[in-house]
């Protein structure tokens, strides 16, 4: 399973509301707090890039930045 589906996955596991992309993924989560938990959570994926935007967080696959 690549970084992504990953990511995907724990932020389904979350609660959060997915809405895909072509180059990843926005999750929408019932409350910032679970957002922040989620962005801890897939810190550590080093071919993906996400940031919070109040409860939604935006993961992108980090080569599409370039």
């Amino acid at each position: 399973m690549t970084e992504l589906q990953e990511a995907r996955e724990v932020a389904i596991g979350l609660g959060g509301a997915i809405t895909d992309n072509s180059v990843g993924f926005i999750a929408c989560f019932s409350d910032e707090p679970i957002a922040e938990h989620y962005l801890t959570l897939v810190e550590d994926y080093e071919s993906l890039a996400s940031e919070k935007h109040d409860r939604c967080v935006v993961t992108i696959i980090a080569a599409s930045l370039m």
